[in-house]
């Protein structure tokens, strides 16, 4: 029983190893190669191998512990169903299929066994499946026959290929590495590479050059002829445009013994052929053997090698050439030979890239003293370089806080040149820890290209890192680092969030504003506050207002100064005209009077609030034009201007067309409470002028009120007087009303027999008119009442209009007085006691006209159907003198 049951067991564990490894073949079938599992395929980046058989990917590991170990990498994928479809198309027997899968399993056996900086690093093996091929291996950039045009088998050309040229320097560093390598194949690997060709170098994404292909190798150390003495590699004697199935190398790049018989070997030189025909292209950027793969073709053209005159390559390689295509393996330089070529020895800057290239190998004392060496020459390499060659050692030496002074100003000097992509894929990583620690002068020097790291850094980057470090050099006391900051914090706050901004950013600045002691710093951080206006809110620059007024109010600097009209020019864009006359007026106006400003900065200042003035304004609806400015006389107190503003505005306005005398020179009974009409104050038809009068004077400001001496009845001598008195003193005032009347006995006065016939009824009928002698100059004196009147201006027959027209001549029936229409703004106070204490002579008096105010004051006239009516002026019984002179 026992053993029936053993052998159950037995027979159990086989069928469960048979479905599990059905099962797991079946996976693997349907997932793929074990490359294509844990590692994730991005775009193509190239393709390599014999004829170009292999599909490069930039890959990433699906692993996050994988990944930490490497972040990037490269998936080699050969398809093996379409390499059969292509087969059974041509007619390819699958031996030949076989033979090829050989070459490649082979190659990737080698690439693990070999470990060499200048060998391609694998970092997980060849796996395959029915259907596919995989293996990953470092980042890959391209392989040089993609670099020389060479893109078959790429679905998408990369963007890096498209129109790629290598430079001079790179494809000498790249030749040299090259040299080295087989230098370590040939004395280390005791290997023959035999396939050496643009298909089997590739460049790496820190640009290395480095060996694969290893398909065709052979050991030194074993005879690799045919023991029937037939060719190492069999080629047909017709030309083959293009192989599909390549189980030689490339006929172009392959040397003359590995094509006859009995050439024996295997020799290492064979390898140094090749190398040459790789170097021919690459300088020349055309093939030297171009034979299609045709050994009759090769043959012939290899036999003029030695003719060659290399006038496509730099002279001081063609030697090495000729020597290195020899046709005598024996007489072929070696490896090491090759990397002591003055090609390579008298170049200053391929030596240093090969001293960056062993750099973490030497001490600081060198490091410095080359560092010191190469401080200028930076700007004679390309930018590939620079991105593949230069910065990757710089940057691995930001690690040594001893050597970082010296490595970063190299690294940020050559950032600049940098695109986005390449900045955040190559250079940001090395830079973020020392953007977390940096102090001293590393953190004024990162402040410094603060503009490099804000525009390239990325979002993330620039929340995560690049902010810190500028908080930390606004804390830090070094004025010259509070300079720096805040010259660099304009970029910054154009891509800050507000929130970021308003706590982390903003703070600071007003804190440097109002605690410096430096003119530089107060000034750049106002110029901070004033470019980050835009992207305030109201109790933001609320906060700016308060250090404004804070700083102008211990610092009255012309610089200080004229900041704070930058920021308050940005405040008022920002807020508007009501917020400015509320908040910058009052803190603008007190510092015009500061001495410090010179004359164009005074003149800014004037400029701003005229500006706000101007636009309160327009915003009021009011517009003034052509107003000219009014002036006050000394002598008599008289506000003098021009005879009427023109104004346009909006709103209620008074209206001023009451006349307050309309029925006093009305001819006929109108009711006593009658409206007063200004139309009847003067004649708007002017009389021929005289020909003595004086012209007109200009209009002038209604707010002046004329000095007017007056006698009742008016003396005859008055009339005859009136075209021969000089203008008044007192121009545009209303003793210039009747200048230019013209003085006709018809109208001048009514009749004595009127006069007399009203006698009884006129207060003034007891007077005795007496001609002035003087026009222009006349004193007066009846009696009226125990008073007297006296007067310096001219008498009434003199009296002008205020406009200059001529108007009609004063009659003892119709006395009239200026209209309110031509002085609407006079105000009551002007009517002063114009009539001088009993027995004293006085100073002239002065009549003003009554205010615009109906029912004030009515004149009397000679009317038959009014009754008389006298409406007596409270006289000044004191001897205060009138209230105008006193003005």
């Amino acid at each position: 029983m026992s053993l029936n049951m053993k052998s159950f067991t037995q027979a159990l564990a086989k069928a469960s190893a048979v479905i599990e490894k059905t099962v797991s073949s079946t996976v693997h079938e349907v997932t793929g190669p074990k490359a294509m599992q844990d590692y994730e395929l991005l775009e193509q980046v190239g393709s390599g191998g014999p004829d170009l058989i292999w599909k490069l990917y930039a890959g990433r590991p699906r692993n996050k512990a994988t990944q930490m170990h490497n972040p990037e990498v490269c998936v080699w994928v050969l398809d093996k169903k379409a390499l059969t479809d292509l087969r059974l198309r041509v007619g390819i027997s699958r031996a030949a299929e076989e033979a090829f899968l050989d070459l490649v399993r082979q190659d990737a056996a080698q690439l693990m066994r070999l470990r060499h900086p200048g060998v391609v690093r694998v970092i997980q093996a060849l796996d395959e499946s029915k259907t596919t091929m995989a293996m990953v291996t470092e980042p890959i950039f391209a392989s040089v026959a993609n670099v020389l045009g060479r893109l078959d088998n790429v679905g998408k050309v990369p963007n890096e290929l498209k129109d790629l040229e290598l430079g001079q320097l790179e494809i000498k560093h790249g030749l040299l590495q090259l040299a080295e390598t087989l230098g370590f194949l040939h004395n280390n690997a005791r290997l023959s590479h035999r396939g050496i060709s643009p298909e089997s170098v590739y460049i790496t994404s820190h640009g290395a050059w480095k060996l694969a292909g290893f398909g065709f190798s052979i050991s030194l150390d074993q005879t690799g002829a045919d023991p029937t003495g037939g060719p190492v590699f069999h080629f047909p004697d017709y030309d083959v445009d293009d192989v599909v199935l390549p189980l030689q190398p490339p006929l172009d790049y392959t040397a003359p013994e590995l094509t006859r018989k009995g050439a024996g070997g295997p020799f290492a030189s064979t390898d140094i052929f090749s190398l040459a025909l790789l170097a021919f292209h690459l300088l020349s950027r055309h093939s030297l053997l171009k034979c299609n793969n045709n050994l009759q073709t090769y043959s012939g053209k290899a036999s003029y090698l030695p003719n060659e005159s290399f006038s496509n390559v730099p002279a001081d390689i063609g030697q090495d050439l000729r020597r290195m295509l020899s046709s005598d393996v024996h007489s072929r330089p070696s490896a090491h030979d090759f990397t002591t070529s003055p090609f390579f020895r008298d170049d200053t800057r391929l030596r240093a890239l090969r001293f960056l290239d062993h750099m973490l190998e030497r001490d600081n004392m060198q490091k410095t003293q080359f560092l010191k060496a190469m401080a200028d020459m930076w700007t004679n390499f390309d930018a590939r370089v620079l991105r593949y060659k230069v910065l990757p050692p710089l940057c691995a030496e930001l690690r040594n806080e001893v050597m970082l002074p010296m490595v970063l100003p190299m690294v940020l000097t050559i950032a600049e040149s940098q695109e986005m992509v390449d900045f955040q894929s190559a250079t940001l990583p090395a830079l973020l820890p020392v953007l977390g620690t940096a102090t001293g002068d590393a953190l004024l020097l990162l402040v410094k290209h603060a503009s490099l790291l804000i525009n390239k850094a990325g979002p993330d980057a620039l929340a995560a890192n690049v902010v810190p470090m500028i908080v930390r050099a606004f804390e830090d006391p070094d004025a010259r680092m509070q300079e720096e900051v805040l010259k660099r914090t304009l970029n910054l706050t154009k891509q800050l969030d507000f929130t970021v901004l308003r706590q982390s950013i903003l703070p600071r600045v007003h804190g440097l504003a109002l605690k410096t002691t430096m003119a530089a710093v107060r000034v750049n951080a106002l110029l901070c506050l004033g470019e980050v206006v835009p992207r305030l809110d109201k109790g933001a620059i609320q906060e700016i207002l308060q250090t404004l007024q804070r700083c102008t109010a211990v610092d009255h600097s012309a610089p200080t100064l004229m900041c704070s009209l930058g920021v308050a020019s940005a405040i008022h864009k920002q807020m508007g005209v009501e917020y400015a006359a509320e908040h910058l007026l009052p803190l603008l106006c007190p510092l015009l009077t500061a001495q410090q400003l010179n004359l164009q900065q005074f003149a800014k200042y004037m400029h701003f609030v005229k500006e706000v003035l101007r636009k309160i304004e327009e915003k009021r609806g009011v517009e003034v034009n052509g107003v000219e400015p009014v002036s006050l006389d000394m002598k008599t107190m008289a506000l003098t201007g021009p005879a009427k503003a023109n104004v346009s505005a909006t709103g209620n306005g008074t209206d001023n067309n009451s006349s307050w005398d309309a029925d006093w020179t009305a001819p006929k009974k109108t009711p006593t409470n009658t409206a007063l009409d200004n139309s009847s104050l003067f004649p708007q038809k002017a009389s021929p002028a005289a020909p003595s009068a004086a012209p007109a004077p200009p209009p002038q400001s209604s707010l002046q009120q004329p000095d007017l001496s007056f006698e009742w009845p008016p003396p005859a001598s008055t009339a005859n007087q009136a075209t021969k008195a000089p203008s008044s003193p007192y121009a545009g005032g209303i003793g210039s009303v009747f200048s230019n009347a013209n003085l006709s006995s018809s109208n001048n006065f009514q009749t004595t027999a009127n006069t007399q016939a009203s006698g009884d009824n006129d207060p003034f009928s007891t007077w005795a008119p007496r001609a002035s002698s003087n026009s222009s100059n006349t004193s007066i004196q009846p009696s009226w009442n125990g008073g007297s009147i006296s007067s310096n201006t001219q008498s009434l027959g003199n009296l002008k209009t205020r406009t200059g027209s001529s108007k009609s001549m004063l009659n003892a029936n119709d006395w009239t007085m200026p209209s309110a229409q031509q002085s609407p703004q006079k105000d009551t106070n002007d009517f002063g006691d114009f009539f001088s204490s009993p027995g004293r002579q006085e100073a002239p008096l002065k009549l003003a006209p009554p205010p615009p105010t109906a029912g004030l004051g009515k004149g009397r006239g000679r009317n038959p159907i009014r009754g008389p009516q006298v409406r007596h002026t409270k006289t000044n019984t004191s001897d205060q003198p009138p209230l105008l002179d006193l003005l």
